[in-house]
């Protein structure tokens, strides 16, 4: 078990302090309190008056709209943030709505229905050029309320888009952020304030897009929408989830258990399934016949889709295990590990609608930057690119792009689709080992916040970073620490066996100093073989829990790893 203190082992005066200056955080106290003032005005976004008009002038002639739902989490809550707030404002709007078939993104014009007035594209669209010119010509108006990066402003289209304005500071900010700033601009336009109700739904789209929640701006927005959850298909999944996130809304839940089931749906579901996620984010009255063994029953739409989310990401595991168990013994044969970048042809291994997802997996495990390609019969190798946050290169796409080899890079700077001719990709890898060739690769190094001896381990530490539970997002990760040096008798130390039939692993707990020690998802086997009869001398790393049981209240530690430095010979006493 390697690890590295990554700033001063300063756990004594205020050990907050030094977790966020870690994070390279400076104003902590602005960081911790933030208020509106950190939020850009909408009207410092280009185009977006431009498109409030637009969008009133068909709503007053009855015209019909069609809005293109982007195939992923951010696109969804996207497109639910914009239809729920124009049919609560509107009532008789005329709106009709696409999904994508696979994991397209943009509309496709031959899908845009005849009788079409206007396309609105949130979460995509803005490099649209030729389809917005098709439109125009076909006398269909566009907006675009978007967030990904475009060499221009298009001609064609009404583009309301963070990176094209230069004085909206939140760049962070995704397509469900945009969109709720286009509904706050229509708010105070019309003197409504409806715009909050739908906030909470922006969140999460926010928070799925893997957005900078270091930006002020784009940070004060997520909190605000998740102090109040309003939509029916949000509450449920909380609910179905509360085993987990202990009932407590806040980013890292949503990141954890929200997020990878509306990906998952996204991804592996069927149509079927797909349209009944978003009717249930758009707030449909309808109920949804139920049948489990002997229950029979009609439910809500949003309860019975939370469990069918749930389902079909259990579905996707298996399946994404599968094609990662086959991709890391193509990394093992082929040596890839000896690339300072992993490049892997994922042909016949995994499914193109989860390339991504599996990518960051094999991303997080491998601990650098990596592309996973397949070949297709025009001599080009495409697939998906992740980089990996805590490595040298800090932004993976324009990384590619500057080396002029690849046909495209397109998407977020450290999450994005990648295109390059075959011919190069030797070229490529030799390239990227020549420039990072006094690079290390810290394979197996936690970097951890304190070191802290078993000896000055009080439960107040353990609290006291605890109680900062809904700061740790995206770019704030949640810290770790190592306690040293803890002496423990086997004796002393429990284990509880899983509850469900045929369960091989459990929980392993003992007490150190008024603090829990407890290791989910520990093996019978394991326990029997590392535990064992003596006094054990243990360095343990992992994260600062509270454990409520029975209405009392224990520090608790989170082990994700240990290190068994030495078994001493028990005492025999006569």
């Amino acid at each position: 078990m390697k690890y590295k203190l990554i700033g001063e082992n300063d756990f004594f005066i205020n050990p907050i302090e030094t977790i966020l200056k870690n994070r390279g955080i400076e104003d902590i106290e602005k960081f911790l309190n933030l208020d509106k003032s950190v939020t850009d005005h909408w009207n410092t976004l280009v185009n977006i008056e431009k498109a409030i008009d637009c969008i009133l002038k068909h709503v007053n002639n009855k015209s019909k709209i069609f809005v293109q739902v982007d195939s992923d989490a951010d696109g969804y809550c996207s497109s639910a943030v914009l239809i729920n707030y124009l049919k609560k404002v509107f009532p008789e709007v005329n709106i009709e709505w696409r999904l994508q078939d696979g994991k397209q993104h943009g509309v496709i014009v031959n899908e845009v229905p005849e009788d079409t007035n206007l396309v609105i594209i949130p979460d995509a669209g803005s490099e649209q050029y030729e389809e917005h010119k098709e439109l125009q010509q076909r006398g269909i108006e566009v907006i675009v309320l978007d967030h990904h990066e475009a060499d221009k402003e298009s001609e064609r289209a009404i583009v309301v888009n963070n990176q094209l304005s230069p004085d909206y500071h939140s760049k962070a900010m995704t397509g469900a952020g945009i969109v709720y700033e286009f509904c706050r601009a229509l708010d105070d336009r019309l003197e409504l304030n409806y715009a909050d109700n739908y906030l909470d739904l922006a969140a999460i789209g926010i928070i799925g897009d893997m957005a900078d929640m270091k930006d002020l701006g784009t940070r004060y927005n997520v909190l605000k929408g998740l102090k109040k959850v309003n939509n029916p298909l949000f509450k449920a999944v909380m609910e179905k989830q509360e085993y987990s996130t202990k009932g407590i809304v806040n980013a890292i839940n949503v990141t954890f258990y929200v997020v990878p089931l509306i990906n998952a749906v996204v991804r592996f579901g069927t149509e079927e399934e797909k349209q009944q996620m978003m009717r249930a984010f758009l707030e449909s009255d309808e109920e949804i016949f139920y049948k489990y063994r002997k229950i029979e029953r009609y439910e809500p739409i949003a309860v019975n889709t939370a469990r069918m989310m749930a389902n079909v990401k259990a579905r996707q595991a298996k399946a994404v295990k599968k094609g990662v168990d086959i991709l890391e013994e193509r990394i093992k044969q082929k040596n890839l590990l000896n690339n300072k970048i992993l490049i892997v042809n994922v042909a016949g291994a995994i499914d193109k609608e989860f390339t991504g997802l599996v990518a960051n997996q094999v991303s997080n495990k491998y601990k650098r930057p990596t592309m996973l390609i397949r070949p297709n019969e025009e001599n080009e190798c495409q697939g998906s690119a992740r980089g990996y946050d805590k490595g040298h290169i800090k932004d993976f796409k324009q990384f590619l792009v500057d080396t002029g080899l690849f046909n495209y890079c397109k998407g977020h700077s450290n999450a994005f689709g990648v295109g390059v001719d075959s011919r190069k990709l030797v070229e490529a890898n030799n390239l990227f080992n020549e420039m990072l060739k006094d690079v290390e690769l810290d394979l197996d190094t936690y970097e951890v916040d304190f070191i802290v001896p078993s000896k000055q381990l009080t439960p107040d530490l353990i609290l006291d970073i605890h109680k900062y539970k809904n700061v740790w997002s995206r770019n704030v990760d949640e810290p770790l620490l190592v306690i040293k040096n803890i002496e423990v008798d086997s004796l002393d130390i429990s284990f509880f066996k899983g509850k469900k039939a045929g369960s091989t692993t459990g929980t392993l707990k003992f007490g150190v100093n008024g603090v829990d020690i407890t290791k989910f998802r520990c093996s019978e086997t394991e326990y029997e073989e590392q535990f064992e009869d003596g006094r054990l001398v243990i360095d343990v790393i992992g994260k600062c829990d509270l454990n409520e049981y029975n209405g009392k209240k224990t520090a608790q530690f989170i082990v994700s790893d240990y290190e068994i430095k030495e078994i001493k010979e028990k005492e025999i006493l006569f």
